[in-house]
C-alpha cells in the first residue's frame, strides 16, 4: 500500500513540473507543415554558425526531417532565444559536420573522414519572436555554447 501511494505522489509531482513549463516553448514536432513559418538558414560547422537569409514560407518536410528533439545521441544542438534572453526551441542536430566513407580495407583510414559545413533550414512559428540562435555541444557534461548569432 505505502508503495502505491508513492508511485501515485511522485508521478502527481511530474506532472505537476511538466505543466509548469514556459508556455510558448517549443518541440520539433509540433511545428506545422501547414501554417506559415520563420524559415531561418544557417551555415554552420563544428565551430562556428553564421545566419544566410530570414524567409517567410511553409517549413518544408525535408528542412524539418533534418533535426528532432535533443537526445543523448547528439553531438550538436541549436537553440533559439525570445528576446528576453530565455529558451524557446531546443533541436539535436545529430552530428552532421563529421563526414565518414567506408571504403573496404581502409575503414581506420583517417584519409577518409573528416569535418564538413552544413546548411540547415530552422522553422519558427510566426507568433515567437526570437533574437539568438545558439549553436551547442554535447558532451557527458552537458551543453557548451559553440556560437551565438543575433537574428535581428
Amino acid at each position: 500500500m505505502v508503495k502505491k501511494i508513492f508511485i501515485l505522489l511522485l508521478s502527481l509531482n511530474l506532472e505537476a513540473g511538466l505543466s509548469k513549463g514556459p508556455q510558448n516553448y517549443l518541440s520539433p514536432e509540433n511545428i506545422s507543415l501547414d501554417n506559415e513559418a520563420m524559415i531561418y538558414s544557417v551555415s554552420a560547422s563544428f565551430d562556428s554558425m553564421t545566419l544566410k537569409s530570414i524567409k517567410i514560407e511553409k517549413p518544408s518536410k525535408l528542412s524539418m526531417s533534418k533535426y528532432h528533439t535533443l537526445s543523448k545521441k547528439d553531438k550538436y544542438a541549436l537553440r533559439a532565444l525570445n528576446k528576453e534572453g530565455k529558451e524557446v526551441l531546443l533541436v539535436g542536430l545529430g552530428d552532421p559536420f563529421y563526414f565518414h566513407v567506408d571504403h573496404i580495407g581502409y575503414e581506420e583510414n583517417e584519409i577518409f573522414s573528416g569535418y564538413i559545413d552544413q546548411e540547415f533550414e530552422i522553422a519558427i512559428p510566426l507568433t515567437l519572436q526570437i533574437s539568438h540562435l545558439v549553436l551547442l555541444f554535447q558532451d557527458e557534461f552537458g551543453l557548451k555554447e559553440i556560437k551565438k548569432i543575433e537574428v535581428n
